[in-house]
């Protein structure tokens, strides 16, 4: 059953496939989103497991850094008023989730846990429940 991330999913991708390096932390990064992408296309959740958390927090970093700083100003620019909502989108949910992977391995109350399943939030243009 698909999901309604497939815009997130393909921006995942996107990322992990422009970031070429020859640094071996950098290409297991990119490797997560291209895992997470995979899971969230599918269901729109992911499962990270404990020792992976703080290289894919960092990874969902690099995302939103990379939105920001390059593609959001050029569709600001084209007045592309769709893809401005589902790039403002990608740039929260890529810091949520960031910052929830770091916090799951900080915080007393997930000790334990050898992995934790995050879901993602509505994406922009889904229908609400009145």
């Amino acid at each position: 059953m698909p999901s309604d991330y497939g815009f997130y999913a393909g921006i995942l991708r996107f990322v992990a496939k422009k970031t070429e390096s020859d640094d071996r932390e950098i290409k297991v990064m990119m490797g997560h989103l291209s895992g997470i992408a995979t899971a969230i296309e599918h269901s729109g959740r992911f499962v990270v497991e404990r020792a992976n958390c703080e290289s894919a927090a960092r990874a969902f970093a690099g995302v939103a850094k990379f939105l920001q700083e390059r593609i959001l100003p050029e569709a600001l620019a084209a007045g592309n008023e769709g893809a401005v909502n589902q790039l403002k989108w990608a740039i929260e949910t890529s810091l949520a989730l960031g910052s929830e992977l770091v916090k799951r391995i900080a915080l007393e109350e997930y000790e334990g846990q050898d992995k934790f399943t995050f879901d993602l939030p509505m994406p922009p243009g889904s229908p609400t429940v009145h």
